[in-house]
């Protein structure tokens, strides 16, 4: 699990606010709300890793690969305003669960409208929390460890998430080096 856990860690986009339909056990009345992206995913891993075709598996991750320089190319330009940096993770995320069923028209995957988030900080949502949480790693990483993660978590906090969304795409182009491809790494 821990293995799982990291692999979403690293994954380029922050989580998002992924809406779902729910049944309460009480009163059996459908309740929209809200699921956070990288807890999706980690349960889409774990069911690729039950299933265990390797040919499946293999197809997944080039494609998952190849959409992720993709995305991470396309996030590293900070000019972009928030709106059109959200929907490149919503477009980004919609693919990526995709491609655990390639077989399967395009997941139906339908997230928070870009307006009714924007403005929510770390303590009011709190997937809004998690892409804090997120990006103070990814920033913690590139830092090596010159200031404790509770250092680079402090400020986001107060961030709204249009603003969040902003500094990942500063950590994006300060990234943006040329990532090799996974075959390119093990083919060398």
């Amino acid at each position: 699990m821990d293995l799982l856990g990291s692999v979403v860690a690293a994954n380029p986009c922050p989580p998002l606010p992924l809406q779902v339909m729910r049944t309460d056990t009480k009163t059996g009345r459908k309740i929209d709300g809200f699921a956070n992206t990288h807890h999706v995913l980690m349960q889409a891993y774990m069911h690729a890793m039950q299933r265990n075709c390797l040919k499946d598996n293999t197809e997944r991750e080039k494609t998952q690969t190849d959409l992720t320089t993709t995305f991470q190319n396309a996030f590293s330009n900070p000019s972009n305003d928030p709106e059109k940096l959200y929907s490149a993770c919503t477009t980004f995320t919609r693919s990526y669960l995709h491609a655990f069923m390639p077989n399967r028209p395009m997941v139906d995957a339908r997230f928070a409208p870009y307006d009714d988030i924007a403005s929510d900080t770390y303590t009011k949502n709190t997937i809004i929390r998690s892409s804090c949480e997120h990006l103070a790693g990814l920033i913690f990483y590139d830092e090596g460890g010159e200031r404790t993660y509770e250092e680079v978590l402090e400020p986001l906090k107060n961030m709204p998430f249009s603003e969040v969304l902003t500094k990942y795409a500063e950590v994006h182009t300060a990234r943006s080096v040329y990532i090799p491809s996974i075959t390119e790494i093990t083919d060398e």
